[in-house]
């Protein structure tokens, strides 16, 4: 009752801006809000794409493992199925933006493959978060190779990522099966 006695003596002019700031302020209130729900889906859905990175890198391993790579090219092809969760491009240092990135990258994918030992790997192709990626852990389950690989991907990359998760850094895991084509590649038990 106080509040309406008090308008009232109030000129309209003074009551119409009050008013104006009051909405002003809800109007604020309710955007900060939508903002960041909107900034939440969106790093959510960078979440899945880094999901589906691995899931992506862990069929590529079970593909090498399947036709019957040896475990160190299987972690070669793994970590570049991973390339777009790795990180920024620590070696080769490009000048010239995404594009010469992308196609420093194209050129050097293939010599990063053909390395022979890890201790030259670095000096082909290297990024920051590489090391995050695990090795891949294959397996043989009923005639499927099973490929798992596990990242401690980094969040410290998303803005508003402390206001929905506490930590730094989340466990994503990738899987894959495929058949098992290993004998029919390495000709085991067919043949003359």
């Amino acid at each position: 009752m106080w509040r309406c006695l008090n308008q009232s003596n109030r000129p309209p002019a003074q009551v119409r801006q009050v008013r104006r700031g009051q909405a002003i302020i809800e109007s604020s209130l309710v955007l900060a809000l939508v903002c960041l729900v909107l900034f939440g889906l969106f790093e959510i859905s960078q979440l899945f794409a880094a999901q589906e990175i691995l899931d992506y890198a862990a069929a590529r391993g079970a593909r090498a493992e399947t036709v019957g790579f040896n475990s160190f090219m299987v972690q070669k092809i793994v970590r570049v199925g991973a390339i777009p969760n790795a990180g920024r491009l620590i070696n080769p240092v490009i000048i010239g933006g995404p594009a010469a990135q992308s196609d420093a990258e194209l050129a050097r994918i293939p010599l990063y493959l053909g390395g022979e030992n890890a201790g030259r790997l670095t000096g082909i192709l290297d990024y920051d978060h590489w090391d995050s990626v695990g090795l891949p852990v294959s397996t043989l389950v009923g005639g499927l190779i099973r490929e798992h690989l596990s990242q401690t991907y980094d969040l410290r990359g998303f803005p508003f990522s402390q206001a929905f998760y506490s930590g730094d850094t989340l466990p994503l895991e990738g899987e894959a099966y495929i058949e098992s084509h290993y004998p029919l590649y390495m000709n085991e038990g067919y043949g003359p």
